[in-house]
């Protein structure tokens, strides 16, 4: 007898030929496609789910996860069914065991209004020379290299901060991490501090990946597209201020000066739109997801004092008086286990599509080819069969030995496989070492209530996060 495996082998098994997609043996009665909603309060009729989804996207996700498991069929317009997935092994089907049956399909589609043809928006062949170009700005070395400017902009900001604790004036989590990301990432990006506009590059973004999400199915479309609604002028004046921003790049890295990511773009044999699609796609999926990792986490330590007293413990026993460095950061695990568990519960980016080429088989379910997958990061976090207490914060979660005990693949906020975020190492040193610099100095008060979930591509504080803050006598 010869085996075979679902990724895609025509090996016979038990003399029988299997299916090269499925893995399913011929005369095998197939699988059950997934359950979907079939009423209220997860779907309504006509616009299916639509509407329910619209109105609180994470949400939705877990009550259609609570209802319907952990593989469901969302009647979605304009892409009808949809499949919501939250099993880890399915996650890894799609993100490893079995990517070559996946594109980036339908959804991504919308992606291109901002992001063009680039390193998120392209498919596995012809994203690999994108990839291998920029590939060398976000080694430990070119990070490390590059850590002089992040101490330099985690002193500033603790500087501002000290003056909002002279004066006591509440001040927003969500615009200050921003200020520290579009520095950090605008030198490594572009050789320049993108946070010197007043705010408008930051709003830039923020717009970008709004229009991106409503260009799925916007109801600005129905208007005739001359017609200046105040969105479409918003999304235009959004698109200027990029253009700008790329335009200088391009300027300084043809001088030889600029950021290492832009100059390592014009110097390659890449079609001359990969600048503006990769930079900004670099852009739009680093710096404000960087900045939400970190108002989210400094949020949950500032409304959890048995954390933050730990991080301040650690921070001092590290450290003392001294501000981290990168090079601390191997000695603050506790600091790690507490951004790991912040973006557990707030993953920036908190789904992915995906589009099914062939057959597959998830957990069970038969997906049929060319149907939409959506990787619900933010419900597959929340998934009580691999998480006990999923609503509670505890950066325990995340030891050595409980990480170990837990499918590695109900946790992806990176993504996953060989398009697994290129950011990754760059930005959980970032976020570790700005988490250290702020419990080392000072103690953070929440002011006015919870934050509510705002959603489009990522996933953020509707009116910000405020805060205030106060010198810690050490």
């Amino acid at each position: 007898m010869t085996r075979s495996t679902p990724q895609g082998s025509d090996i016979a098994v038990d003399g029988g030929p299997r299916c090269p997609a499925t893995g399913a043996l011929a005369g095998d009665a197939p699988p059950p496609e997934p359950d979907g909603p079939t009423g209220l309060p997860l779907a309504w009729p006509v616009v299916g789910s639509t509407i329910l989804y619209a109105a609180d996207p994470p949400g939705f996700a877990v009550r259609a996860q609570q209802a319907h498991g952990s593989v469901v069929k969302l009647p979605m317009i304009p892409h009808n069914p949809t499949v919501q997935v939250t099993d880890p092994a399915a996650v890894r089907q799609i993100l490893q065991g079995n990517a070559d049956n996946y594109c980036r399909g339908a959804y991504y589609e919308a992606f291109r209004l901002f992001m063009g043809h680039g390193l998120l928006t392209l498919d596995d062949a012809d994203w690999r020379e994108h990839r291998k170009v920029v590939n060398p700005a976000f080694t430990p070395n070119a990070i490390a290299a590059r850590s002089t400017e992040t101490d330099a902009a985690l002193a500033d900001l603790t500087d501002r901060w000290a003056e909002h604790a002279r004066t006591g004036r509440p001040f927003d989590l969500y615009t200050e991490s921003m200020k520290l990301t579009c520095r950090v990432i605008g030198h490594a990006l572009v050789g320049r501090d993108l946070s010197r506009d007043g705010g408008e590059f930051a709003g830039a973004l923020g717009i970008a990946l709004e229009a991106i999400f409503k260009e799925v199915g916007s109801l600005d479309k129905l208007a005739p597209a001359f017609v200046p609604t105040p969105y479409r002028r918003r999304v235009r004046r959004a698109r200027r201020t990029l253009e700008r921003v790329i335009a200088q790049a391009a300027w300084d890295a043809d001088q030889g000066s600029g950021g290492e990511v832009a100059a390592l773009i014009r110097a390659s044999d890449l079609p001359e739109d990969a600048f503006w699609s990769d930079l900004v796609t670099l852009m739009l999926a680093g710096v404000e997801t960087t900045a939400l990792a970190l108002a989210w986490t400094l949020y949950e330590t500032a409304r959890h004092p048995e954390v933050r007293d730990r991080l301040e413990e650690e921070a001092d026993r590290v450290c003392g008086v001294r501000p981290p460095t990168a090079k601390d950061l191997d000695a603050l695990p506790y600091t790690g286990r507490a951004v790991d568990e912040a973006l557990r519960m707030h993953p920036p980016v908190w789904q992915f599509p995906r589009q099914t080429i062939a057959d597959d088989v998830l957990a069970g379910r038969r997906i049929p080819a060319g149907t939409p997958v959506l990787i619900s990061v933010y419900a597959a976090h929340r998934n009580p069969e691999q998480w006990a207490d999923p609503d509670a914060f505890d950066p325990d979660r995340f030891t050595p030995k409980a990480s170990a005990e837990r499918d590695r693949s109900a946790y992806v906020p990176f993504g996953g496989g060989r398009r697994q975020c290129i950011g990754k190492r760059m930005g959980l040193g970032l976020l570790h070492q700005a988490v250290a610099t702020v419990h080392g100095r000072f103690h953070l008060t929440l002011v006015g209530g919870a934050p509510r979930n705002g959603a489009f591509i990522t996933l953020f504080p509707k009116r910000g996060i405020r805060v205030t803050v106060k010198e810690r006598r050490r």
